[in-house]
This record gives C-alpha cells, sequence and structure tokens, in this order.
C-alpha cells in the first residue's frame, strides 16, 4: 500500500476538493481529535489519518493528502467513536431507496466523476418571460398512470420532457431533491432553546415526503435517481437532466431549505450547485443574514433568487423575486365570488415590481391543488394521522355545491369552468405565474391541503385521460401560448395606465358598467381590463390590438362596457372560460355568471374616427 504524505491543508476549500495530484480535506467539527477515514465502496477501511489541534484552523480540520490517487476511494470522519458524514459531502451511498432506512455507514465520494457539458450554461430566461412549473421529483411520475419507464426519478422527468415543451413550460421548479432524510425521524417536542436539544423526549414522526427539512445540501438524492448502486457517482442523471432541459429551452430551479446551517455554509451551496450543476435558479428558505449575502455575491449576480419577500434593486439584472401568498389569497377568493376582492385583484394582477419579480401562484403544494380547489370546502388531512389537525384552514375554496366528487353534469362543468376562470386569471396577471403540476390535468389529492407525509397515491401524480383532464390541458396550452404570442402581456416593467403615446388608448385601462369606469365597489365581482399592444415595444406597421379580458366572478350575469373603436374594427371573441356563447351588441359584452371571457381588436394603421358601433353579435371562435 502507498505511503499517505500528510500536510496541514487549506480550512478555507471546504469538503473533499482535488488540486493536481492533491487531495485537501477540510471538516467543521469542536472536538479536539478526529479520524479522517478513507475506505473502498463496500466499506472496508483503506487509510485512517488520525487529525489533531495541528490540523486546525479555529474550528475547522484541513489536511492534505498526496503520495497516492485516492479517486476511487471514499471518505468519512471519526469523532468521539461516532461515524460522521461530511456535510459538504457531494455524494451519500446506501441512500438509494426512498422511504427505507438503510443501517449500513454511510461514505461519500471523493472525486465525482468528470461530465462533460459541453456548451451548456445557464438560460437566464427574463422573469417576465417565464412559465413556472412546480413538481415533486419522486411524485411527477412515480404513479404507474405516467406512462415513463424511470419512474420517480430525474429520468422519468426526462422522458416527459416532450409534454413540458408542449404545454410551453420554461422554467421547472424542483421541490427539495438533495439528500434528506425521508424515513421515520426523531424529533423533540417543547423545545424553546436549540441548546437544550438533546435533553428532550424523543418522539417518532411521520415521513418528511417533501423534504422540507435539513440534510446534506451538496449532494442530489440518490433515490430520485435510477441508480440502484450509490457506490456509483449517480450525480450524472441530474446533470444530463439539467443538460437535456436546457437544450431545450427549459431552466431548472431548486427549492432548498436551511435550518441550522451557516450563512458561509449557504453561499458555498448556492454557489456550488450554479457552478457544478448549471442550476438557474434558487427558491430559498432560510435566515435573512445568508439571504443578503446571496445578493450582494457576484458569482450569482444572474442566478434567479427566489424568497418569500425582496424590494432591493441590483443594478444590472433583476434576478430576485418575491414568492408569496399575497395574489394566491385574492385571486382565490375573488375565484368564488366573495366581497371586497375585486380592487385588491386588479392591483396584484397589474403588479410588476422595478426591484425584484413577482412570482404569481393560485395553488402550491402546501394547499388544495387546482381541482380541489373546487371540489372541497374543508381540508380532508385524515391520512395524515394528525386527528386533521394539521394544514391551513382558511383555504379560501368552494366545492360548487358538493363536497368531493360528484357526477352531476352541472357541478363538473361549473368546477370545469371555474379552474379556467383561475387559469385566465394566473396566466394573464404581469407576474411570473407558477403552475403546480398536474393542476392542468385535473389531478386531485382527495382534499388533503398538507400531504407532507405521504409517499402514495395521493401524492403521486394522476396523468388523467379522461375528456374533462384532456379539455383542462388543451386550454392551459391555449392560454400559455396566448401569453406567450402577445409581449403587452409580460412586461418588464409595470403598465402606467396612461396614454403616454398618444394614440387614445393607455397601455392598461379598467372598464365595469360604463366605459373607462372602474367600478370597485366592494360589491361589485365583474371588470374588464383591456391592454393596448402598441405599448409593448415591437414594431406595429400592420396595425396593432386590444386585448379586452372580461371577468365576471358573481353568480349572476353582468354587462361590460367596451370602449369605442374606430371604424372597420370589430370585438372578436378569442378565449372563454364557459360554453356559453358570448354576444356583444350596443358597446357591451354580456358575460354569463362565473365566467372569464378574453376579446380582440385589430386596429388598422390609417386614421379614422372613432364611432359607435352598430348592434350585432359576436360567436365565439374556436382557435
Amino acid at each position: 500500500m502507498a505511503e499517505l504524505i500528510i500536510t496541514k491543508g487549506n480550512p478555507l476549500q471546504r469538503g473533499a476538493t482535488k488540486n493536481g495530484r492533491l487531495y485537501n480535506f477540510a471538516y467543521e467539527c469542536t472536538s479536539p481529535q478526529a479520524s479522517l477515514i478513507i475506505s473502498d465502496g463496500k466499506g472496508v477501511e483503506i487509510y485512517r489519518v488520525e487529525l489533531d489541534e495541528s490540523y486546525k484552523t479555529g474550528d475547522v480540520f484541513a489536511v492534505t493528502i498526496g503520495g497516492v490517487s485516492l479517486d476511487r476511494y471514499y471518505y468519512s470522519y471519526e469523532v468521539d467513536n461516532e461515524r460522521r458524514i461530511d456535510p459538504y459531502s457531494k455524494t451519500i451511498t446506501n441512500c438509494s431507496s426512498f422511504g427505507i432506512e438503510q443501517e449500513n455507514v454511510h461514505q461519500s465520494r471523493i472525486v465525482l466523476d468528470r461530465f462533460d457539458w459541453g456548451d451548456d450554461k445557464p438560460l437566464h430566461i427574463p422573469y417576465e418571460d417565464c412559465i413556472f412549473y412546480k413538481l415533486h421529483v419522486r411524485g411527477f411520475t412515480k404513479s404507474r398512470t405516467s406512462g415513463v419507464k424511470h419512474k420517480g426519478t430525474f429520468r422519468g422527468i426526462a422522458e416527459k420532457l416532450d409534454y413540458l415543451k408542449s404545454l410551453g413550460i420554461t422554467t421547472i421548479e424542483l421541490m427539495p431533491c438533495y439528500e434528506y432524510d425521508e424515513s421515520w425521524k426523531f424529533s423533540q417536542l417543547h423545545i424553546e432553546n436549540r441548546d437544550n436539544i438533546y435533553n428532550t423526549h424523543p418522539v417518532k414522526m411521520p415521513m418528511n415526503y417533501w423534504g422540507y427539512c435539513s440534510g446534506f445540501h451538496f449532494a442530489p438524492k440518490s433515490s430520485f435517481t435510477s441508480i440502484a448502486d450509490s457506490r456509483q457517482d449517480y450525480t450524472f442523471e441530474f446533470k444530463s437532466l439539467i443538460k437535456l432541459l436546457h437544450a431545450n429551452g427549459i431552466e431548472v430551479v431548486m427549492e432548498m431549505y436551511f435550518d441550522r446551517e451557516t450563512p458561509d455554509m449557504i453561499l458555498d451551496c448556492a454557489r456550488f450547485w450554479v457552478t457544478e450543476y448549471h442550476i438557474d435558479g434558487i427558491h430559498y428558505y432560510g435566515p435573512e443574514t445568508a439571504l443578503q449575502m446571496l445578493f450582494d455575491d457576484p458569482v450569482l449576480s444572474r442566478t434567479k433568487i427566489i424568497t418569500v419577500y425582496w424590494d432591493k434593486a441590483r443594478k444590472t439584472v433583476k434576478n430576485m423575486a418575491s414568492y408569496n401568498n399575497g395574489f394566491a389569497d385574492v385571486a382565490r377568493k375573488f375565484l368564488k365570488g366573495d366581497e371586497n376582492q375585486l380592487e385588491q385583484f386588479v392591483r396584484l394582477a397589474r403588479r410588476n415590481s422595478i426591484n425584484s419579480a413577482d412570482i404569481n401562484y393560485i395553488t402550491n403544494h402546501n394547499g388544495f391543488t387546482m381541482m380541489d380547489l373546487v371540489s372541497f370546502d374543508r381540508k380532508h388531512n385524515m391520512q395524515n394521522g394528525e386527528n386533521n389537525q394539521d394544514g391551513e384552514d382558511f383555504n379560501y375554496s368552494w366545492n360548487c355545491g358538493v363536497e368531493g366528487k360528484s357526477r352531476k353534469t352541472k357541478v363538473i362543468e361549473l368546477r370545469q369552468r371555474q379552474m379556467k376562470n383561475a387559469f385566465i386569471m394566473l396566466l394573464f396577471s404581469a407576474g411570473t405565474p407558477l403552475i403546480l403540476a398536474g393542476d392542468e390535468f385535473l389531478n386531485s389529492q382527495g382534499g388533503n391541503n398538507n400531504p407532507y407525509c405521504i409517499d402514495g397515491e395521493t401524492t403521486w401524480l394522476n396523468w388523467k385521460t379522461s375528456p374533462q383532464a384532456a379539455d383542462m390541458t388543451k386550454f392551459v396550452k391555449k392560454l400559455i401560448r396566448y401569453r406567450q404570442c402577445h409581449k403587452i402581456l409580460h412586461m418588464e416593467k409595470q403598465l402606467y395606465a396612461s396614454d403616454s403615446l398618444s394614440c387614445g388608448y393607455p397601455d392598461i385601462s379598467y372598464h365595469g358598467n360604463s366605459a373607462w369606469y372602474q367600478g370597485m365597489e366592494n360589491y361589485n365581482r365583474h371588470v374588464g381590463i383591456m391592454f393596448c399592444t402598441r405599448y409593448d415595444g415591437l414594431p406595429h406597421d400592420e396595425g396593432y390590438e386590444l386585448i379586452y379580458i372580461g371577468y365576471n366572478m358573481h353568480f349572476e350575469e353582468h354587462s361590460l362596457a367596451l370602449p369605442n373603436l374606430p371604424e372597420k374594427a370589430v370585438w372578436e371573441v378569442r378565449i372563454s372560460s364557459g360554453t356559453d356563447q358570448i354576444t356583444v351588441e350596443d358597446r357591451y359584452i354580456h358575460m354569463p355568471a362565473r365566467t372569464a371571457v378574453v376579446l380582440r381588436a385589430r386596429i388598422v394603421p390609417e386614421k379614422q374616427e372613432m364611432s359607435d358601433k352598430p348592434k350585432r353579435k359576436v360567436k365565439k371562435r374556436n382557435d
């Protein structure tokens, strides 16, 4: 056996790193002594390096090893007769089976295999051009209905590439997919001081299916790969997925939850995923001190950083984004027809902050799916084993007259229309829309609004092929295409609601019972929002369009006033959430109850006088 050449290492190069023919190991530990264990893939110890205070800088043991190749070996540490894993580990062995606690000693690869990225790099798609799609790696394709070969894995997502492209997705947001412990965990009750954590009584808690917990943040979750032997370098599967998605114009954003990690480690982690995996963004859950470091870091200046709230500007590019329930709560209440929601909805639908992007969503992992939002008045979380005490009580949902599944035609039709209304609200608002995976094909969790601990059919997407599911998918695709084809619906900056071009139409305007009059009284639930495409910054030599989105979330029919049009210009119905014929007469559009409609009028460039339009009916188009 070759003899190791051991010297004091660099404490700033945390984890295990290879520099030429030398290997640097740096490990934070408060104990005065520790042992670096170098072993083969089966756990057989090959080398043991005793570490004492002479190898320490502060609380970091650091050692450089030369004289031998360690590329094919693994490492761990032993402290006080207890085997420990380096939190900077890039892979973890014996974690390849999801939900099964493996008793084997865990190890980490010292060196990863070289991955050929070619000319791949993060895409840097501007927020205003993004369509986010949030999914759980395992739940996305684990069900037999997914039709993929490698179910519940990164490769399973790759097998759904054509679907994601056809839907129009630009950015997938992955729920935690680093190496977290989803198996039965020990939690402490009544902890008032974390320093006393070991003096409390341990209580077994349910599985953490979602993964919002601490873990090994530098290692992708091996059970989300199709590699059965975690001694192999399974990281290539996630890297291959990212490279494939990038080649097809789709970004990857990772959700990362930090609890007790230091700000320095959090920054190291973000830099690692951006440089080693080419990810496009991080949805960050953690302390504000580290968030400020992420914002200030020049390496991450173009990486999407998403947090609950942000209002500080960056001079170069808008890479920060705010992600909170504000839009969702108002949109849900407006959708079901609550009073005093119209003005707030109009304000939030137009919001487009200067300093940070606004991520809009109506449904998310912690709440009802879109199907459940229109099918349940109350949460049904008994399956979680907490006597229905967990989960949010205020869902702002409406079951359309029947709690849960229904075979009544009117109920089914109403639910379908309500979901289409919600998607129109989401995709035609100014912020960056986020769709919860499966909402577009009516995925349901049976009314469970907090299935954090369930690994099964409840949380695995049911890729339905029913006529209603197919119709909804087709409808969502149409909305996404329409948004992407009309820049005025996804501008970089907020619209001013002013006629700065003196063309007779503002960039955005609001209409109620009278044209140009908003009618934002607390009892109103209907409004017309009109966009003028002359303000989108694109050439309009052959004319421009007026896009009028009418909302009536009341249980009664209402009429919305339409502005005058030049001669020869007419309003055409492009999209409707309902099946009723939409009519326009005497410059009014008659809106059926609980319906959203998109109209379009094309304005030719010649100067023409404004005139009242004669009474006419407009048939719904099928395009």
